[in-house]
């Protein structure tokens, strides 16, 4: 077996090189399809974790207005007894 030249040592390195790291590359490519899917199951579950948390808020709403109205009927109703106890 006859020994390179060296002049031909630098270019295999090169070459070898640059192998590597397009075999790599392309590994690493073939596995982004695999992560964009984990991204739209996560987008879908925020999504939906949202809609709960919205629909959430609005009934905590409702029942902070009922809470408020029952409030104010028992300050109009005091107010009344107030009124009349005040008149005599």
């Amino acid at each position: 077996m006859t020994s390179l030249d060296p002049i031909y040592v630098p270019l295999l390195t090169f070459l070898g090189t640059l192998l590597i790291v397009a075999v790599g590359i392309l590994f690493n490519n073939s596995r982004i399809t695999d992560i964009k899917g984990s991204f739209v199951d996560l987008k879908d579950l925020i999504k939906a974790e949202s809609r709960v948390t919205e629909a959430n808020s609005r009934r905590l709403e409702e029942k902070i207005e009922k809470v408020e109205n029952l409030l104010l009927t028992r300050l109009a109703d005091h107010d009344t007894r107030i009124g009349r106890l005040e008149s005599k």
